[in-house]
């Protein structure tokens, strides 16, 4: 673990160097302000979810706050956590507005999102497209959606491939809120969207009589994103995001919501549990 924060300081003393000609201006705006904004939004639970008094919790919450300790720690100056609310929408470009420094969703890193914002790696976890339907519902292949409506995200990267590859129609939404209303009100055979995602809101009130039809396929990880040209934010979050893996936290995280294991977080942790080679001069 030693090893692996090994370079955090280094990157972090340069995110601190606000006087420098090199300073990076958003977290020197950060620390000018006195705030780490992080954008965040609605998830399934219990990667999110919010108690009676509207306080968040849940897998993706407690990254965020673990993220916010260790980057106010290293910079070595008081930094507020502010949560920044997006949608599927607007996340995008609040974050390249510099409405906040980091971006930590269930955001897919994929080829073409990399053209607009960085993305740090490793990703913190990861799923699959699958369909999320009624029990009584069958869905016995992929090929079966042929000329059949399901709703989605506006944003779901899925949603041209599989109009391609499937000939599925599909409804799409803005949120999830009015996705998951549409499914319930019976307004698409069923919803494209993440495995994981859907086998957690499955387990909720309100939802026990819909599952998850089909084998997730096209998988790809969830990573934090950060504007471009912003490379010690981005390698020190990266060293965090390591640690996370190689010291189990995630995985912890899993058990303490019951969450069933994932499989690319468990290759995850394996592999940066091991000692790293050391980088040459």
């Amino acid at each position: 673990m030693k090893a692996l924060l090994a370079g955090l300081p280094v990157a972090l003393a340069l995110l601190a160097a606000g006087a420098t000609a090199h300073a990076e201006p958003l977290l020197q705006h950060a620390l000018e302000r006195g705030s780490l904004n992080i954008c965040t939004a609605d998830e399934f639970p219990p990667f999110k979810r919010y108690d009676k008094d509207g306080q968040a919790s849940g897998l993706i919450q407690d990254l965020i706050l673990d993220l916010h300790q260790r980057l106010a720690a290293q910079v070595g100056q008081p930094l507020k956590l502010q949560l920044v609310q997006v949608t599927p929408l607007n996340r995008l470009l609040f974050l390249n507005q510099g409405r906040c420094e980091l971006l930590v969703t269930s955001l897919l890193d994929t080829p073409t999102r990399r053209r607009e914002v960085d993305f740090v790696s490793p990703g913190y976890y990861s799923s699959a497209a699958t369909v999320f339907a009624p029990r009584s519902t069958r869905i016995d292949s992929w090929e079966a959606l042929h000329g059949k409506t399901l709703c989605a995200p506006l944003t779901s990267v899925w949603v041209r491939p599989y109009e391609a590859r499937y000939g599925i129609e599909f409804v799409s939404f803005g949120g999830l809120p009015e996705m998951r209303k549409a499914l319930l009100d019976g307004r698409c055979l069923g919803a494209l969207g993440d495995d994981v995602l859907y086998r957690s809101l499955a387990q909720e009130p309100g939802w026990q009589d819909f599952e998850v039809k089909l084998p997730g396929q096209d998988p790809a990880p969830w990573g934090i994103a950060l504007r471009k040209e912003q490379p010690a934010l981005r390698d020190a979050v990266a060293a965090i995001v390591r640690d996370w893996h190689a010291s189990g936290r995630i995985v912890a995280l899993e058990q303490h919501y019951h969450l069933p294991p994932n499989p690319w977080v468990a290759e995850q942790h394996a592999h940066y549990a091991q000692p790293q080679p050391a980088s040459q001069p």
